[in-house]
């Protein structure tokens, strides 16, 4: 990728010296190179819709994901079980392949909020891209997380 990124910025400079023009700056391009998302992305269900799952082509999601279906980076799931998720007995986090969501994808803040997130418009979550599944049981504020992993098995 940095090497398609270095030819791609040679040739902006080489056209754009031979007309004569600004060369495009360098922050365009690295900013083209960040927006990237991460490899993996996590989703938070409530059993009930991870067992619906179980027999769909894609994942059963909420009515909360009706704008957008909402996904969420490693360092964020912490924050978000505890702010969304406290009063729930047992969620289910999937790790997803986020190659091989169907949609758009969005880096971007909630309305009315500071924090970044991923946003997937238009879409869906295949179930072949989830790549683990966890269930974790949650009693009075203390979370007891299943420490054996459900390996999701799919036909590619």
């Amino acid at each position: 990728m940095k090497n398609w990124l270095t030819i791609a910025f040679l040739c902006i400079v080489s056209f754009s010296l031979a007309g004569n023009e600004k060369p495009a700056s360098t922050k365009e391009i690295i900013l083209e190179e960040t927006n990237q998302s991460p490899q993996y992305l996590y989703k938070i269900l409530s059993l009930r819709n991870w067992q619906a799952t179980q027999s769909r082509k894609n994942i059963q999601l909420s009515a909360k994901d009706d704008s957008f279906i909402h996904c969420s980076a490693q360092d964020q799931l912490e924050r978000i079980i505890e702010k969304y998720w406290a009063d729930a007995a047992q969620l289910v986090v999937l790790k997803i392949d986020s190659n091989k969501l169907e949609g758009r994808l969005v880096f971007e803040t909630n309305p009315g909020g500071t924090t970044k997130y991923y946003h997937l418009y238009d879409g869906f979550i295949p179930f072949h891209s989830i790549v683990e599944s966890k269930i974790i049981y949650q009693k009075l504020n203390e979370r007891l997380i299943d420490q054996s992993l459900n390996q999701v098995k799919v036909n590619n």
